[in-house]
C-alpha cells in the first residue's frame, strides 16, 4: 500500500509517497518525491498507481526479471567454471569456441567451408587439397585474428576500432575496400534475399553519427546482452562497409559480452533461417524486440 507523508528538508516542507514491503526478513521502503504542494485527489491517485507500477516492474527494456535471473545465472556458472580451469585449459576452451564460431560465422556470411576444413586451417595450419583458391583459407585466418583482437582490445568503442577490425577481416581478401567506409568509396550495397535496402552512401555519415549518439546514450542504460544484440543489429543493418559487415557485427557483439564478463554467443549455421527472419523483421518493420529475444535464446541455448 502507498502512503503519503510530509517531510522537512532545510526547514521546508515537501510531500512524498512511501511504499513499504518485505524482502526476506527485512522491511524495505521505496519513496517518490511529489513536491511542496499536493495535487488534486484524481491526480494523486494516478501518481500512486504509477508509483506502484514502477515498483512492481522489474527487468529491463526487453528482458523480464525471469530472463535476467537466467542470464545472470549463466554468467555466474561461466565465471565459476573459468576459475576452476588452469590457463592452459582456459586457452583450449577459448580456442575450441573460436574454431566453431569462425566456422558458423563464416558459413552465415556465405563462405563455402566445412567444420573439418576450418579445423585443419586454424588448428593444424593445413590447407585442404580440395581448395582451388586460397581466399577461403585467408578469410578464416583473418576471422581468427579478428576474434583474438576482440579478446585483447581494452580501448573505447569508436569508428577507429571498427575500421581496425574490418582491416583485419578483409586484409588480403579484398584490399580495395579494407577499412574503407562505403561513403569513402561512394558505393551502395544490396543484401541478397531481402527487400531491405541499406541507406545510400550519401547518407552513411549521418547514419554512423546517429549510431554513436545512440550508443553513448544507451551503453550504460541497457543490460550488456541487450546492448550487444542491438550493436550487432544496428551495424549489420547500416552496412557501413561494402563487404564483411555481418562477420564484423557478430564479432562486435561478442566483444561487448567478453568485455563485460559474459559468455560469448555462437549462431550456428543450422539456425540460419531463424537468425535471418528476426533480422529481416527489424530491417522491414523497425522492431528490435524479436532480434533481442532471439539473441537471448542463443545466449541461454534455449530451444523453440
Amino acid at each position: 500500500m502507498v502512503s503519503l507523508r510530509k517531510i522537512k528538508v532545510a526547514g521546508k516542507g515537501y510531500w512524498i509517497l512511501i511504499h513499504s514491503f518485505r524482502e526476506g526478513e527485512n522491511v524495505k521502503q521505496k519513496q517518490k518525491y511529489i513536491g511542496k504542494f499536493l495535487p488534486k485527489k484524481a491526480e494523486l491517485d494516478k501518481m500512486k498507481k504509477k508509483f506502484l507500477e514502477e515498483i512492481k516492474h522489474k527487468g529491463t527494456k526487453y528482458f523480464s526479471q525471469e530472463d535476467l535471473e537466467k542470464i545472470e545465472k549463466k554468467k555466474l556458472e561461466y565465471t565459476r567454471e573459468l576459475r576452476r580451469l588452469s590457463k592452459i585449459e582456459k586457452d583450449k576452451k577459448l580456442n575450441e569456441f573460436m574454431i566453431r564460431y569462425t566456422y558458423d560465422s563464416s558459413k552465415l556470411s556465405g563462405i563455402d567451408v566445412t567444420l573439418r576444413q576450418t579445423f585443419l586451417i586454424l588448428q593444424e595450419g593445413i590447407i585442404p587439397k580440395e581448395f582451388k583458391s586460397l581466399r577461403i583459407a585467408k578469410e578464416l585466418e583473418n576471422h581468427e585474428k579478428g576474434f583474438i583482437m576482440i579478446t585483447k582490445y581494452n580501448g573505447i568503442f569508436n569508428l577507429n576500432f571498427i575500421k581496425k577490425l574490418h582491416r583485419i577481416l578483409m586484409n588480403g581478401v579484398n584490399d580495395e575496400i579494407v577499412g574503407k567506409l562505403r561513403n569513402e568509396l561512394k558505393r551502395n550495397v544490396k543484401i541478397a534475399g531481402t527487400t531491405y535496402i541499406p541507406s545510400k552512401w550519401e547518407n552513411l555519415e549521418k547514419e554512423i553519427k546517429n549510431f554513436f549518439i545512440w550508443y553513448k546514450e544507451n551503453s550504460r542504460k541497457l543490460h550488456p546482452l541487450e546492448l550487444a544484440a542491438l550493436v550487432h543489429l544496428k551495424l549489420i543493418s547500416i552496412q557501413i562497409f561494402v563487404d564483411g559487415n555481418s562477420r564484423l557485427s557478430r564479432l562486435l557483439m561478442n566483444w561487448i559480452l567478453w568485455k563485460k564478463g559474459y559468455p560469448m554467443i555462437d549462431i550456428p549455421i543450422r539456425d540460419l533461417e531463424n537468425y535471418y527472419n528476426v533480422l529481416d523483421y527489424y530491417q522491414i518493420e523497425k522492431d528490435e524486440k524479436p532480434f533481442v529475444k532471439y539473441i537471448k535464446k542463443r545466449y541461454l541455448l534455449e530451444k523453440d
